[in-house]
């Protein structure tokens, strides 16, 4: 196993109607969304139940550590376009994910440190070097979609807070 990276999601700032993107929940979103005061709606999408969303609309959409699993660009860009049409207008996609070029592997563990100081810890593996991950490739692709408003890379993983952009649906 590789380092620990941390991840410190003390500030981030979830407000309304929430969907969360993963196909494997490491609960992190369900622990910001409990400690946040104000009343705060949390769904999850998975291909199982995406039916039940088509006439939902959220405030916010996360991808927690879930586009490094697609093969293709053309298969984060069809996640990231139907995301797009969950989320209100002025809405916000969050990612976080490995920032991993090809070639290369990702065995570390993650300490993600929660609002009021809890923290939890998991292990992160993407052990499939024909996979690439780079924050720039998913900033492009997002960048048709949504107005990134902030972008941060430490170590191996990266952070984008973007808004939707006006007449796109």
């Amino acid at each position: 196993m590789g380092k620990t990276l941390i991840i410190n999601l003390e500030d981030i700032d979830l407000k309304g109607d929430i969907l969360d993107v993963g196909q494997e929940n490491f609960g992190i979103i369900y622990s910001i969304s409990k400690e946040i005061e104000d009343e705060l709606s949390l769904d999850y999408v998975s291909s199982n139940n995406k039916t039940q969303l088509k006439n939902d609309e959220y405030d916010a959409c996360t991808l927690f550590f879930n586009l490094n699993r697609f093969w293709s660009n053309m298969e984060k860009e069809r996640l990231i376009k139907e995301v797009n049409s969950y989320i209100k207008a002025d809405g916000q996609i969050l990612i976080w994910d490995i920032n991993k070029e090809r070639g290369k592997v990702f065995n570390n563990k993650i300490k993600v440190i929660l609002p009021k100081g809890k923290i939890k810890e998991f292990t992160f593996k993407n052990l499939n070097p024909i996979l690439n991950s780079s924050v720039d490739e998913v900033k492009k692709i997002i960048s048709k979609y949504f107005q990134v408003e902030e972008l941060k890379t430490w170590e191996d993983i990266f952070f984008i807070r973007a808004r939707k952009l006006e007449n796109e649906e």
